[in-house]
This record gives C-alpha cells, structure tokens and sequence, in this order.
C-alpha cells in the first residue's frame, strides 16, 4: 500500500512540474546559517553525530506558493555537508503535541509555530525518532525574509514521548543563490536511517519534483 500511495502522490507531482520547476513550494527565501549540536541524551542525538558547528544552507517557502497574507503550508528546508557526504533535513509547518506533531500546520506568518519531520526516522537502536525545529521566539508578519536573523532550536523525540534539545539553528543573510534539492530519503542526516515505508511513500515524489519522472 505505501509503494502504491507514493506512486500516485509522484506521478500528481510529476504533472505540476510540467507548469513549473518546483511543483511543490516553487517560491521561498534563502539564507545561510549554522547547525550547532549539543551533547546530550534526546532521540537520534548520537546518530547526529558529536557537538559541531555545520554550515548549512536554509530554504524557507510556502508549500502551495500562494501569496501573502494566504495561509498557506510553510516548509523548512536544511542542507549541509559532513564527511562529504550531503545531509537533508526536510521539515513542514506542524503541530508538536502528542498528535499534531503528525498533521500538517496552514498558518499565516511562517515562523508563529514549529517545524516537524511528520514521518520517522529509524534511530540506531531501532526505535523511531522524531525531529522538528522551533523558532525562538516565534516571529510576527507574513514575509518569508523574516528567517533571516531567526533562531530555531532543533528538537528531538520518540512519536508518543515529550520534546528533548537537540542543538540550535542559527539563520543568518539571504543569499543570492537558490537552496539545493533536498532529499531525506537518500540524504538523511548522520546515522539516521529511514523506514522502508516511509521512503516508499515519498521516495517518488521527492524523484518526480526533482526530474518530473515517478
């Protein structure tokens, strides 16, 4: 059934992108930053890797592409580089309790609320994690431009257990490039790994937004 839940979900994507590029959030603000991890015992902490500083690229956008002050579902895009091997993060508008954590968020102002992973991560021990990022503290106003300058803490946590620090997102300028496609699936950060269902549901649509093929 995932396999056949993705096939559909690519093959909806891969006709968008006939219209456009990016079939799904065709328009965001990019900025630079680092990923500062923390020591410590959260979920999915170890397979991150040991407290560091990573440069990272940042891609804030609106999911639909509709204008402001539409709601609209935000994402939160992260790419960065560790033992040359690319890492993504790839998080969208959500709720963080026990349940919302799982449902997507539409908000009006991109940064009045946290960021999930909605689908797990399989940790080393097998166990699922969850990670979600939260501004600190969450920001006024509809414009995307205001990622720049924004702090986010980066969370972690098992899908029914409460929210542990992982580390820090700091957020600096925009640049005047476009982020890199980021893609969880093959690109999942540090020693994460990621469940066969979960890539079987959006492994295509990740190929199909990348090169319009399921």
């Amino acid at each position: 059934m995932p396999r056949a839940v993705g096939r559909v979900l690519g093959a909806a994507i891969g006709t968008v992108r006939r219209w456009r590029p990016r079939p799904l959030h065709p328009d965001g603000v990019v900025v630079g930053g680092t990923l500062h991890l923390e020591a410590g015992t959260a979920p999915g902490a170890a397979a991150l890797g040991p407290p560091a500083d990573h440069p990272v690229v940042v891609r804030a956008s609106r999911g639909g592409g509709l204008p402001a002050p539409w709601p609209d579902l935000f994402g939160l895009a992260v790419h960065w580089t560790q033992d040359d091997r690319a890492q993504d993060l790839l998080l969208s508008a959500t709720g963080t309790g026990r349940v919302t954590r799982f449902l997507l968020a539409p908000r009006r102002r991109p940064l009045g609320g946290a960021f999930g992973t909605l689908m797990p991560f399989r940790d080393t021990d097998g166990r699922p994690v969850l990670l979600a990022a939260a501004p600190r503290p969450r920001r006024p106003g509809t414009d995307l431009a205001a990622l720049a300058g924004t702090e986010l803490v980066l969370l972690s946590a098992h899908p029914g257990g409460r929210w542990h620090r992982l580390g820090l997102l700091r957020c600096g300028p925009e640049l005047g490039t476009d982020a890199p496609r980021v893609d969880p699936v093959l690109h999942a950060p540090g020693d994460l790994g990621t469940y066969a269902w979960a890539a079987a549901l959006r492994a295509p649509a990740y190929r199909a937004a990348r090169t319009g093929h399921v």
